[in-house]
């Protein structure tokens, strides 16, 4: 039997709120070059046109993800953090920061798909929690620990980025 809705309970009662932002624009700027790369030239030329992300995409609001989330979020130097080890902390942060954060987000949360893989690092995919925005930087799938369902939650290494939305 899944622990899916437990955990769900358990993060509706205890969990803060998070906001979650990804944008999964495939919209190439006109300032990318044959070779795929970006010309900020163009955009001096063509200053009413939007910016794009640091890959050269425009923002896409169709495949934009921006919605209030329930998790648990903790500074990672918190020694009730985890049941992670200093090895595996290391894994996923590399070497860990100050203001490095652990996350754990449930896999969708009102019908609303949270997914961490490919997550943007150039500031066009974040989450905000208790006033700061952090990139995540590490992201674990966790199965279910009763019937192995892959998609139970999420466990993200997350680093500040930015001390005000």
């Amino acid at each position: 039997m899944s622990t899916i809705a437990d955990f769900k309970a358990l993060l509706l009662a205890k969990a803060s709120d998070v906001r979650f932002h990804r944008s999964e624009s495939t919209m190439p700027c006109p300032c990318r070059t044959p070779e795929g790369f970006r010309d900020l030239e163009w955009h001096l030329q063509n200053r009413s046109e939007p910016m794009c992300d640091q890959n050269g995409f425009l923002p896409d609001p169709s495949s934009t993800v921006d919605a209030v989330v329930k998790a648990f979020v903790q500074p990672i130097q918190s020694t009730r953090a985890t049941r992670l080890s200093t090895e595996e902390l290391v894994q996923m942060f590399g070497e860990i920061q100050a203001d490095d954060h652990l996350g754990i987000f449930p896999c969708d949360w009102n019908n609303i798909n949270l997914d961490f893989r490919n997550w943007g690092r150039s500031g066009e995919d974040y989450v905000e929690y208790a006033g700061q925005r952090f990139t995540v930087i590490n992201a674990n799938l966790i199965p279910d620990p009763d019937d192995g369902n892959p998609a139970h939650h999420w466990e993200t290494g997350m680093r500040l980025v930015d001390d005000s939305p």
